[in-house]
């Protein structure tokens, strides 16, 4: 119960995260977003690595450089891809879009660590991709314009996706020796170090209260939603947690409705209609299949 707990709360807050961080793009810039949330999230991790006395073990890192810098670009190019999207598109077609994430590490697992696709993994792919066609059903004039914008988006969160799962793969393998915590640790700390020549933190200052709150929310949120989802790993199977972290995007549309009558200006949502619901129950339908192990 603890694990689907737990996994239910990573779903809740990365379903709501896109939305905050549609909000917060009007006002802060990429490279100040991504720097304020790696160093704040790195701040609040402090914490939880003295109580569990795992300041040793980062001395590990050194015996695997090569795996730490594929997290650090992994993530941090991950996070500037996906914030970047949403200056172009809506919260809800960059959270379908961002499903291709499970696929991805299933094709780098089949490439790299030459694991094999079973025929549930093949169902699961196939069903994502015919969920995003139905999905963007009222978007395909947009989508074959190679110069708009919204397509410039989606690039961007394909992007994302290919390195969240470059990420995610070498994090795969760093977890033999470190906590899912000291390794994000790490990741914030020195991504935060990386970007900190093209961030503009002064201009945080500017901002009033109310937004001070949403750039909070939006740090917190972070910590909080990969420490359950670790935390949920211990508990529950990866295979289970995935499928429960995969309505995600229901989750995003749902707020990004809620959402757009309190920031008519600044909340963009996706035109649905009967084909474009049925599409984002396959996506969910698909990235949960994709979780499946080959014996579930």
């Amino acid at each position: 119960m603890l694990g689907l707990c737990l996994a239910a709360v990573t779903a809740l807050l990365w379903g709501t995260l896109p939305v905050i961080t549609k909000l917060l793009v009007n006002w802060v810039d990429v490279y100040t977003l991504a720097w304020v949330r790696f160093l704040v999230a790195g701040v609040l991790l402090m914490p939880i690595l003295v109580r569990r006395n795992q300041w040793r073990a980062l001395l590990v890192v050194r015996k695997m450089p090569g795996l730490m810098a594929i997290c650090i670009l992994g993530l941090s190019g991950n996070n500037l891809a996906y914030i970047s999207s949403l200056k172009f598109v809506s919260p809800g077609a960059a959270q379908v879009v961002i499903q291709l994430s499970p696929a991805f590490v299933l094709f780098g697992g089949l490439v790299i660590f030459k694991e094999h696709f079973g025929r549930i993994q093949w169902l699961g792919f196939f069903t994502l991709i015919l969920g995003m066609a139905l999905f963007f059903n009222q978007r395909y004039d947009i989508l074959v314009n190679a110069e708009n914008a919204y397509v410039w988006g989606m690039m961007l969160v394909v992007a994302a996706a290919l390195m969240w799962a470059a990420y995610i793969l070498a994090q795969k393998q760093l977890q033999t020796a470190l906590s899912p915590e000291a390794i994000l640790f790490m990741v914030y700390m020195i991504s935060a170090f990386l970007l900190l020549p093209l961030a503009r933190p002064f201009t945080l200052v500017e901002l009033s209260a109310n937004r001070w709150l949403l750039l909070l929310a939006f740090c917190i949120m972070t910590v909080v939603s990969y420490v359950s989802f670790g935390t949920a790993l211990n508990h529950l199977e990866a295979s289970r947690s995935g499928v429960i972290v995969a309505v995600t995007p229901l989750i995003t549309v749902g707020v990004s409705r809620l959402a757009m009558p309190l920031f008519p200006d600044l909340m963009e949502v996706e035109p649905l209609n009967m084909l474009s619901l049925i599409g984002a129950g396959l996506v969910v339908i698909g990235s949960s299949l994709s979780t499946l192990s080959r014996s579930d």
